[in-house]
C-alpha cells in the first residue's frame, strides 16, 4: 500500500466516540496528503461548527496518534477544518500539549473519563442490537431468556464481532460461557430485570443511530461532496415501532 493508503486505514480505526462508528465510515476525513519527504498531512470536518469540542479533539488527537505509528510517515499534521476551536485544536495537536494543555481550565474531564463513558454506550448498543436480533429469529423467545444466553449462542455475525470488540474495550471476558447481557462490571443482571435492561438498551441505542444518521445528513448539507465519502452503516435502520418501546 501507499502510505496515503496505510494512513486511511490507520483512520479507519478512529471512532466518533458519540456515534461509535469509524470516522473514515462518517466522511470526516477531508483529506489525506503526501509530499515527497513523507510528511503527512491530514484534514478533517465535521457536520458542524459547534460540535462539542472535547469530542473533537479526542477524535483530532486519536487521529494524530494512529498516523504517528506509522513507520514510512516522516511527520504528521492533523488539521481540524471549520470548528469554532479550530485554530485552538490544532494549535495544541502541533505542541502535543494533550487535552487539558490544549484546553486548560475549560477541560473539565479527562478524555480518559469521557471516553470510558461512550465505550459503555457502545457496549449496550451492541447488546441490545445482538440479543433484539435473537428475539426477532424466535418469537416464541421470551424477554427473560435471554438472562441465558452466552456468547457461543451467538451467531458468528458483525454483530457479535463488535459486541466482542466493545467488551474488550471495556475490559470484560469474551469466553463463550459468558453471559451476554451484562453491567458494565461484567455482571449478569437478574433474570426478572432483563426485560427493563433491554429497553435501557436498545433507549442507548437508538440515540446512537439516530444521532449517527442525523449527523451524516448534516455534513451532506455542510459539505456536499462528503456524500461520496460516506460508507453504508452496518447498524440496521431504527424503526418507528422501536422508537415507539424506547420512549
Amino acid at each position: 500500500m501507499t502510505l496515503e493508503q496505510e494512513a486511511r486505514t490507520a483512520l479507519g480505526g478512529v471512532f466518533d466516540p458519540e456515534l461509535d462508528e469509524p470516522i473514515t465510515d462518517l466522511g470526516f476525513v477531508r483529506s489525506i496528503e503526501v509530499d515527497e519527504d513523507g510528511v503527512l498531512t491530514v484534514h478533517l470536518r465535521l457536520p458542524t461548527s459547534f460540535c462539542s469540542p472535547n469530542f473533537a479533539y479526542l477524535m483530532a488527537s486519536d487521529s494524530k496518534d494512529v498516523l504517528s505509528a506509522l513507520p514510512r510517515a516522516r511527520a504528521v499534521e492533523v488539521l481540524l477544518d471549520d470548528h469554532h476551536d479550530s485554530d485552538l485544536i490544532n494549535r495544541g495537536l502541533a505542541a502535543d500539549a494533550g487535552y487539558r494543555g490544549t484546553f486548560g481550565d475549560e477541560a473539565e474531564k479527562d478524555l480518559d473519563e469521557l471516553r470510558q463513558t461512550f465505550r459503555r454506550k457502545a457496549h449496550a448498543a451492541a447488546m441490545e442490537r445482538v440479543l433484539t436480533q435473537l428475539l426477532r429469529q424466535d418469537p416464541e423467545l421470551a424477554e427473560e431468556e435471554l438472562h441465558d444466553v452466552t456468547l457461543s449462542d451467538l451467531p458468528d455475525t458483525l454483530g457479535k464481532r463488535a459486541l466482542l470488540r466493545r467488551r474488550e474495550n471495556l475490559g470484560l471476558g469474551i469466553a463463550g460461557t459468558a453471559k451476554v447481557l451484562v453491567d458494565d462490571q461484567g455482571r449478569a443482571y437478574p433474570r426478572e430485570e432483563v426485560p427493563l435492561r433491554l429497553r435501557f438498551a436498545r433507549a442507548v441505542r437508538i440515540s446512537i443511530d439516530g444521532n449517527a444518521h442525523f449527523c451524516r445528513g448534516l455534513l451532506r448539507t455542510r459539505y456536499p461532496e462528503s456524500g461520496a465519502d460516506q460508507a453504508p452503516r452496518a447498524q440496521e435502520s431504527v424503526t418507528t415501532t422501536e422508537k415507539a418501546k424506547a420512549s
